[in-house]
This record gives structure tokens, sequence and C-alpha cells, in this order.
């Protein structure tokens, strides 16, 4: 097996590491990976859900470097290094690495100008409310092809390979922000530095990279018929929901990127479970991260019933889910919204309408 600083997306962590000084990070306890309801560690499926941090296996001489970088760093940004997924905490699932960001502000840049050999996508999620939804709660300077971006907004933002991208700098951290990036195919990780220039800064010819909103022509994703539509409409209206939402981000208008879909619930609850159970030939990530608060960052958001494989999952914290291909998953059912509850799906070698077929039964897991 490839040392696990080669086989995921290392951007967010060496990010992390390079920009705190010491005694602003915070790492949470240690927490099992198991879902939260009392059967699961007797459930088959337990596996494919994440509730922490865990930091990946670092070489020493590696560290010793980052080591140096952080202590030069003048940044009084606190954040903690919230929760992810990768192929060394499950064979098979995508890197996601989400991260939250307090408050403060830093003078120097965080990583190097560099590119790799796989489609990352990055994203800045500020949490300002639903009377401020799109705000991002700061300031963040990201340069993407050598051009320069100010980030004052939410967004998403999707890095083919071959993209030279960062440096990056949180400039300012006003009110919470949730920092997160990710990759689907990571093959043998390759990053490259490249010699920075800012000559370009002023061009826009990334521009298309960045997404601020939600396309609505593509939400949802094109489903196989009017009547999937239909369907999946009809069981909202029977689910009893007195859910508070709004839609956020997507990535759905962006050639070559892969389907991402980001909401925030506020409050609410439903009497009955929607998105029926199905599968699909591609892999799938969810994630609902409970806006719990720095304090307690890892608190009760709620309670939301999750089904895998006809097995119940009750979720009263954070969590990403790694839904592999042909694994029947759903229904879902948000019983309860006590905290704000950011939920996002992913789909992994997605390829034409989103579909919610069964599995032959020789494909499931």
């Amino acid at each position: 097996m490839r040392r696990i600083y080669q086989s995921i997306g290392f951007l967010a962590f060496l990010l992390i590491l390079a920009l705190m000084p010491q005694g602003r990070t915070s790492e949470p306890e240690a927490v099992s990976g198991a879902p939260q309801n009392k059967e699961s560690s007797e459930q088959k499926y337990a596996k494919y859900f994440f509730h922490d941090f865990k930091a990946p296996e670092i070489p020493p001489e590696v560290a010793k470097k980052m080591e140096g970088t952080r202590q030069k760093s003048a940044s009084t940004v606190e954040a903690t290094r919230f929760i992810n997924m990768n192929p060394s905490r499950l064979e098979g699932a995508p890197y996601m690495d989400f991260v939250w960001l307090w408050k403060g502000s830093s003078k120097d840049y965080a990583e190097s100008e560099h590119v790799h050999n796989f489609d990352e996508f990055i994203g800045f999620l500020g949490t300002r409310g639903p009377q401020d939804p799109d705000s991002l709660g700061g300031e963040i300077e990201l340069w993407l092809g050598g051009e320069k971006y100010m980030l004052a907004r939410s967004c998403l933002i999707y890095v083919p390979k071959g993209l030279r991208h960062c440096p990056i700098r949180f400039t300012r951290i006003d009110t919470p922000i949730l920092f997160f990036s990710g990759a689907f195919q990571l093959g043998e990780y390759k990053r490259t530095p490249t010699e920075f220039t800012d000559a370009k800064a002023a061009e826009r010819n990334c521009a298309k990279y960045f997404s601020y909103y939600v396309n609505p022509k593509m939400v949802p994703p094109k489903a196989d018929s009017a009547e999937a539509k239909s369907k999946s409409e009809e069981a909202r209206q029977e689910s009893g929901s007195t859910i508070k939402a709004s839609g956020l981000l997507n990535l759905n208008s962006i050639e070559g990127a892969p389907y991402i879909q980001f909401a925030w619930l506020y409050s609410g609850s439903e009497a009955k479970p929607t998105h029926p159970e199905h599968a699909h030939d591609w892999g799938e990530v969810f994630g609902y991260i409970g806006d719990a608060g720095r304090e307690d960052p890892y608190g009760p958001m709620g309670e939301v019933e999750f089904w895998v494989g006809g097995e119940k999952f009750v979720l009263t914290k954070s969590c990403l889910v790694w839904m592999p291909p042909n694994l029947p998953h759903c229904p879902v059912r948000f019983a309860r919204i006590d905290k704000p509850i950011l939920w996002f799906t992913l789909g992994v070698d997605m390829k034409g309408a989103y579909n919610f077929s069964k599995p032959p039964a020789d494909k499931i897991q």
C-alpha cells in the first residue's frame, strides 16, 4: 500500500498545518467511526459512516518541514480539523477533508502554487444563516491559473488536473467558515511545484471554474423520466415536511465538473421519509454537517434517519457517508433539525441521468 501522503489529496492538510500557529488548532477527541445508533457495532454497513478527523501518516522529514513553516506563519486564524474520509480509512472511499475556520486573519500565504495529476474541488461555505445565506463571512485570497481572486461569497471551485492553483491566504475570518477540499480519482498522487508569477493576476480566464450559486436548470439532476420527477415530488408532499431550507451551491454549470449539490436545512421536521431506496452503478457521498458551534463542533444537530442496504442508521451528529456503486440506500427522513445542517450529495463517476434503479441481486455489496 502506498503511504497515505501519496494516496490522498494533500492540499487541505498541508494548508491548515502550515497556516496555524501553535495553540490555535483544535483536534477532536477520539470518537468511534461508527454511526450514532445503538446497533451500529453489529451493523454490516457501519463502516461507510465517518464522524471524525483522522490525520494521515506523514513522513518525519515532511512533518519537520511543515512544522518549520507553521512556526514562521503570521496568522491568528483559529481552526478545527473537523471530519474527513479517504482510502486509508476505508478502501475505495474518495478523499474529502473538512475544516472549520472560526475567526482571525493571516498576512501570510499558505501553500505554494502547484499542479497535480487529478481533478480537485474546493469549497468555502459561510454560515451567516437564512438572512444572508450567500455571504462568506470574511475574505479569502485564492490564485487559480495565475489569476488572483478575492472571495467574499460562499463558493465551490473546480480545479481540473494540470491547472496550477494556490497560493491561498485567509485574509479575514469574521464568522465561521467551512472549508473543504476533495477528489474522487487520485491514483498515484503527484504534486508538482510551479514557478509563481502575478503577471496575469487581473485576467479572468479561470472565472469559469467558480460557482457562487445553484444553477436552477440543473436541479434536481435530469431525471430518467417525467414519472421519476413526479414520484419524487409526491414523496416530498406526503412527508409532511415543515423544513425550512435553501439551495446553496452546485457545480452543474461547469463543464467537466462532478455532480455536487449543497443545501442548508435550517429547521423543521418530516413525518415520513423522502428519497426512496435506490441504487446506481456509480458511487455517492452524502454529507450531514451540523452547525453546532465552536464550543462543541461535534455536538448534536438533530436526528436524521438514513437507511443503507435495509439497515437503519440514526444520525444525531455530523457525518460523511460513502455509498459504493450498486449499494441500495435511502430512504432518508429528517426527523428533527435542531441546528442548521449543511446537506450535500456528490456523485462519483456519475454519467448521464441520475437514476433510481435497484441493481441485480448479485451486484449488491
